[in-house]
This record gives structure tokens, sequence and C-alpha cells, in this order.
């Protein structure tokens, strides 16, 4: 009986969100870069990120917009497999109170985990609404905290830790949504994926869901109440 409960537990706390942080793919960058991006204008200052998010990229942001020059709005591509959760956060609230706009678009442009965590703190400085836009044919991926388990028996008491730490990190995403004036279906969607794989946002979804989303041969930006009166685009 302990030997089943043993295997039990142990493939339910493998399943189980409950990590507090989340993991990028081998060979990702150490950190964010940042760079000037090429839809920079004299009114925009627009910023490329790109690698793996890490404690300490929000500084070094604030930092790098320091150097720039002032403009009537700022703009930031995300390029990103993920990284650290809890600085994915960090970096979705400076957006919002400094009033970033986000975007993931362009030619293999990919936000997932941690990354799309801080894309939702978008915000346009001039309006103060939420704005963020997705690439037409940009992936921005959604999936469940991870925790790496090592292969061994796991008590009933292991498996209480962690389903409390999936409560507590819920809640606290939860709390992060609401800071940054993000539908709680952001947080489903990220739920309803396992944590090895990946839940990509299709484009009538990131519409529904108060999402830009940009034409990638057009470069026309498409707003969300579009979906209204053409629902059958997509």
């Amino acid at each position: 009986m302990r030997t089943c409960i043993n295997r039990i537990s142990h493939a339910l706390i493998a399943g189980l969100v409950g990590g507090v942080s989340m993991l990028a793919c081998a060979g990702a960058a150490s950190a964010l870069e940042f760079s000037r991006h090429p839809s920079d204008s004299a009114s925009l200052n627009a910023i490329e990120a790109r690698g793996r998010i890490e404690v300490g990229d929000t500084a070094a942001l604030k930092a790098y917009i320091d150097t720039l020059p002032v403009k009537q709005a700022t703009a930031i591509h995300l390029n990103s497999q993920g990284g650290s959760l809890d600085e994915g956060m960090t970096l979705g609230r400076f957006f919002y109170s400094a009033g970033i706009r986000t975007i993931v678009a362009g030619p293999n442009a990919v936000c997932n985990s941690a990354c799309s965590t801080a894309f939702l703190g978008g915000r346009d400085v001039l309006t103060g609404k939420p704005w963020r836009a997705k690439g037409s044919t940009a992936q921005l991926g959604f999936h469940s905290f991870r925790f790496d388990w090592p292969n061994r028996e796991y008590s009933a008491q292991d498996m209480s830790r962690a389903i409390a730490r999936t409560q507590a990190m819920t809640l606290a995403m939860a709390e992060y949504m609401r800071e940054v004036d993000a539908s709680l279906e952001f947080l489903r969607a990220r739920l309803r994926a396992p944590a090895s794989g990946m839940n990509y946002m299709t484009n009538e979804q990131a519409l529904s869901l108060g999402l830009y989303v940009i034409d990638d041969k057009s470069g026309e930006i498409i707003h969300p109440e579009f979906l209204d009166r053409h629902p059958y685009r997509w």
C-alpha cells in the first residue's frame, strides 16, 4: 500500500504546479540584453529585449532607459523563452507603472513562460490603458509553474507542501494580474497547460482578451474590437 501511495505521490507532485521559477530552455542567454529596435522614432523609444529573464533584469532595463532621450512613448519588443517567474512579474509591474507598451512581433518572435508574464504588464503612457500587442505569427506561450522533483519516493506530507505552494503561487499570480489590469483568463491559460508543455495563444484568443494583434505581412495593428465586427477572419 505504501509503495502505491509513494508512486501516486510522485506522479501527482511531478505534475503539480508549485515552483517559484519558470525554466527556460538550455543554452539561452544568461540575461536579457537590451538594444535599439528598428521601429525607434522621434516620438518613440523602441527597445528590443532578448535572452533569458534573470533576477536583476528590471534594474538593468531601468539603467538602459536612463540613457535614452526623453520621448512621447516607450515600447519594448520581447523575445525570450522565459526564465525567472519572480523577475518576470517584477518586469511586468515596471512596464505597467512606467507606461511601457509590450510587443511580441517579427520573424521568429517568441515570448514564453516568464516572458509572457512580463508581457502582460504593458500599458500605454498616453491613455493609461493596457497596451500589449502580439504579432500574427509570433508565439506567445503560457505554461504552469514548474519545479524539478528528484525521482524518489515522496510522502503525503511532501504532497501537501506541493499543493500549498501551488495555491500560494496561484494566488500570487492572480494578485499580479490584478495589479497590471490583466484578465484572469491569462491565468487560466497558464494553468490549462502542463508544466512540461506550452499553451500558445491564437490571434483570436489574443483579441478576445484585449490584446492588439499586428499583421506581420502588412504591419496593420488590429484592435480588440475588430473581433466583434469580423468574428471569422482568424
